[in-house]
């Protein structure tokens, strides 16, 4: 309902804002002594309607203007100082005209970009989710890994009041922040432990094979970056590359948490999955050592709700 709202006030105060510019400059027109020459100022208010609000509230603001302008020649006996009646009519009529085409016309091009732009969006969300199952495919036991760290990093990312940009770059960090793992060998992805010192710094190398990659997509991806650089960071410092509290990128910082809880609650090849309130445990006895203490405090007052199902089956 708040996001609902959100989007009414955006639409409806900027509609204000145009429609304030206008009655402006219909008030100025009626004031001015040369009123036909001020008549190009109306295209200003009509065109930045157009293009920021759409075509439909640009052609609105078109045709206020119109009214406001076939107001005031109708009011005033000296609109014009020379020609008829009728050619001074047939001017504000053929100035009309162009201003609403005008409106159309624009509104019409911003339209059309927004339709684009939402079937890039469409086009780079699949991109997402196509990247995201190659990335859980690597192991079976991963399997919608990638999806879920996703979808709880959002829930911690609202509940942290972040704005919807924060998020979204958020839930794409989620969906590709084991992207690096696509070059680490199965063998090492599904040993329990023992990892030799050779096969470790294999394991640790997928943040910045993974940092290579989203890099490489170019700026459109450039805020999930950091995410996907220093998701295994450490609040105290122990971490992959040894970033300290704050200095951690706050999108880490959540994905870390998520991660997790993800991997705790989800059984692997060699070992059964932990429940739900078992891994609120251990995360909140982590908080201050392995994570941010307050993502930690807002985590767990956002999935204490969360019904206990038991030790999970499914595949992380």
């Amino acid at each position: 309902m708040s996001t609902r709202l959100s989007r009414w006030w955006n639409v409806s105060s900027g509609l204000l804002v145009l429609l304030g510019i206008v009655c402006v400059t219909g008030t100025i027109n009626f004031l001015v002594v040369n009123q036909r020459a001020f008549l190009n100022f109306y295209y200003l208010p009509v065109v930045l309607g157009a293009w920021l609000l759409g075509r439909v509230r640009g052609v609105f603001s078109a045709l206020l203007s119109c009214a406001i302008v076939y107001t005031i020649a109708s009011l005033s006996k000296t609109h014009f100082a020379d020609g008829s009646h009728w050619m001074r009519w047939l001017d504000l009529i053929t100035w009309g005209f162009f201003l609403v085409l005008t409106s159309y016309v624009v509104g019409s091009l911003r339209d059309l970009k927004e339709a684009q732009l939402r079937e890039l969006q469409q086009a780079y969300r699949g991109v997402l989710e196509i990247m995201s199952k190659f990335i859980d495919s690597v192991d079976s036991y991963t399997e919608n890994h990638s999806r879920r760290v996703a979808d709880i990093a959002v829930v911690i990312a609202r509940a942290m009041n972040l704005n919807g940009a924060e998020v979204e770059n958020i839930r794409v960090g989620g969906l590709l922040h084991d992207i690096g793992k696509i070059d680490v060998s199965t063998d090492v992805l599904r040993k329990a432990s023992g990892l030799t010192p050779d096969e470790l710094s294999e394991m640790r190398g997928h943040v910045d094979r993974g940092e290579q990659l989203v890099q490489s997509v170019g700026g459109i991806l450039r805020h999930v970056l950091p995410m996907v650089a220093y998701h295994h960071e450490r609040w105290d410092g122990t971490g992959y590359k040894g970033l300290v509290g704050e200095n951690i990128p706050l999108g880490a910082r959540i994905i870390a948490v998520a991660d997790t809880y993800d991997a705790i609650i989800t059984t692997r090849a060699y070992r059964e999955g932990r429940t739900h309130d078992e891994a609120l445990q251990i995360i909140e006895s982590e908080s201050g050592k392995q994570f941010d203490p307050r993502i930690v405090q807002v985590f767990l007052a956002a999935l204490a709700e969360t019904p206990d199902d038991g030790k999970q089956s499914r595949a992380a």
